[in-house]
Formats: structure tokens, sequence, C-alpha cells
């Protein structure tokens, strides 16, 4: 699943990742992620915006995501250098991403979290 707000932003990063054969979820904010992640359709990795509207942020998600959801992985991203110190143990697989999104390593990031936890990467993310 990608959360990012900007639909310009999210919309390529979500079809670049179809064309790599990925089945992809949107949503915009984390009230549109929890519902996602509540309904029926697995979903194994979260790509999230750090800066969401409303009154939950991407962190919040992270949180939220590793008590509901133990088992699906999240990478945050930011355009904010502080961020990473922010993330703790929110972030997986070494430090936030950094927007603006340059596919290739957020392709990259993915491809690694999902070998590790031995997924097929045509699984939801």
């Amino acid at each position: 699943m990608v959360v990012e707000t900007e639909v310009l932003v999210r919309m390529p990063l979500a079809e670049y990742l179809r064309e790599c054969g990925y089945r992809v979820c949107e949503a915009a904010t984390v009230a549109e992620a929890k519902a996602v992640l509540n309904a029926d359709t697995p979903v194994h990795l979260v790509v999230t915006e750090v800066n969401l509207p409303g009154e939950e942020n991407g962190f919040m998600l992270a949180s939220w995501v590793r008590q509901h959801h133990p088992d699906t992985h999240v990478v945050l991203a930011s355009c904010v250098a502080n961020s990473a110190e922010k993330a703790g143990d929110l972030c997986e697989n070494g430090p936030m991403l950094a927007k603006p999104y340059q596919h290739e390593i957020v392709l990259q990031r993915i491809q690694a979290l999902l070998r590790h936890a031995g997924k097929d990467h045509q699984r939801p993310m």
C-alpha cells in the first residue's frame, strides 16, 4: 500500500510498482489506510509519508500497523531530514526513504523486505 496525500506523487509511484508486478492499494490519509488494512485484502507492506494530514501522521500509522498487523512491513518516507531520528524502530531495513521518491530505490527497499520475509513479490502491498 502506498499512503501519500499528494495524488501527483502517489499515483506515479503506485503505477510504477504495478508495472513491476505488484498489486498496489492506495490511500491518501491514515483513516483510508486503516480501512484498507482492516478489509479482507491482505497487505504485506506499507510505504507511508510521515507528514499526513489530519490528527494522525505516518509515525502513528506505523505504530498502529505494528500493533494491529505485526506481519505487515512499514517503510516511512519524508522530505524532512530530521524525521529519521524520530522513526526509531518503526522504520525497517535502514533509514527512512527520502522524498521526492526515487522509484528504483523504493522498489529496492520493497524487494529486500519482502525477500527477507519470504513473501512472493506478486502479493499485495
